[in-house]
């Protein structure tokens, strides 16, 4: 018998995560990263506004959101930052490795000073930043309105996230069903606003203090296409629309039993074979036209040779004891400062991927 919104397979409560627990200025940044900043509001009180689809990744949609750990690293050439192994569970990160020798230093030494925190007396040197992202589409910013219409990345907040897998992956005691939040045509939006923190734009506490408040669209919201127009004619509008009119039923039963039958019922219509048939066809690949690669564009690659280079002289002039932010290398002996750690530790476990299972065919439709 089919399962909750498993019309090919695709089950949204079964997403690796829900079965887990939960562990600034504007700048030239990366033009695919969407920046929901309140200090490029037009709004008279200052919050950012905007309409946005979190949707799944076209090209696996079952690591529809990306873990990424980096490390920001200053040397006396400035800063540089870098996605880490770790991001793949890879603990042979070079930076990881050699925080690990300072970090199980014995207690004051020099070594363990350099990644102990500064209130502890250290000097903080490792840097490592956690950041999840996923895909999203801008249906409505008049703070940016080029952007309307876009494909883009996006920092996910976690009041964020928090707000979709509630609807994606609702208590059992709830009795409600699973609402496929990310889906492209039978999704929901957000309306979001985002609400500074006091002070004025520049100030530590403005952007700190950031809030992000999410409000999902009760209705059925579909992707547009970049220019704006309908992603489907009107043929297969109709088709979609009996889709959903049927699938409400289905989702606002709260007996399981029951709505197990009503789903099975709707996975036979003819109907839904022909949603089926032009989501395969025609979605998945004007989506993957339109929409940049989530894993290939912010997962970790290897370093070049130059950042090899530069991340190497940074990390032995950290085990030499020394500064990078103002020395030139380090001495022949710079592994031999301090006390190794006692034993190999693992790394932290990395908060796994929504969707963990590599998966690039377009037959297993998210829906």
């Amino acid at each position: 018998m089919a399962t909750e919104n498993d019309i090919l397979g695709f089950d949204p409560q079964s997403l690796s995560v829900f079965n887990t627990e939960e562990q600034q200025p504007k700048s030239q940044g990366n033009p695919l990263i969407y920046k929901t900043r309140p200090a490029d509001s037009v709004s008279e009180n200052g919050h950012y506004y905007a309409t946005i689809k979190v949707v799944y990744n076209p090209f696996n949609p079952k690591q529809s959101t990306l873990d990424q750990q980096s490390y920001a690293i200053q040397d006396k050439d400035g800063w540089l930052t870098v996605v880490s192994s770790l991001t793949n569970n890879d603990t042979s990160c070079p930076i990881f490795k050699a925080w690990k020798k300072c970090h199980y230093a014995d207690k004051g030494t020099a070594l363990w000073k350099q990644a102990a925190k500064v209130e502890e007396g250290g000097k903080a040197l490792f840097d490592k930043r956690f950041a999840r992202y996923c895909v999203i589409q801008v249906l409505e910013d008049k703070n940016q309105p080029e952007l309307v219409g876009k494909f883009l990345f996006w920092k996910l907040p976690k009041a964020i996230y928090d707000l979709i897998t509630t609807k994606m992956n609702p208590a059992k005691e709830s009795g409600k069903a699973a609402i496929p939040v990310m889906d492209y045509l039978f999704g929901r939006a957000i309306e979001l606003e985002v609400v500074p923190g006091p002070g004025n734009p520049g100030d530590e506490r403005y952007a700190r203090e950031t809030k992000y408040i999410g409000e999902l669209t009760e209705d059925v919201v579909t992707c547009i296409a970049p220019d704006g127009s309908p992603l489907l004619n009107d043929e297969e509008q109709k088709i979609l629309d009996k889709y959903v009119f049927d699938m409400m039923r289905v989702w606002k039963e709260k007996d399981p039993a029951k709505r197990d039958d009503l789903k099975a019922t709707v996975d036979a219509d003819e109907n839904t074979i022909a949603l089926r048939k032009f989501y395969n066809e025609k979605i998945f690949p004007q989506i993957k036209q339109w929409c940049p690669n989530l894993i290939e564009t912010l997962g970790y690659k290897e370093w070049d040779d130059n950042t090899k280079a530069r991340v190497q002289k940074w990390i032995d002039i950290v085990l030499a004891g020394n500064d990078p932010h103002t020395a030139d290398e380090a001495p022949a002996a710079a592994a031999t400062v301090g006390t190794e750690p006692k034993a190999e530790t693992p790394a932290p476990a990395a908060e796994k991927p929504m969707f963990e299972t590599e998966d690039t065919s377009t037959d297993d439709l998210p829906f």
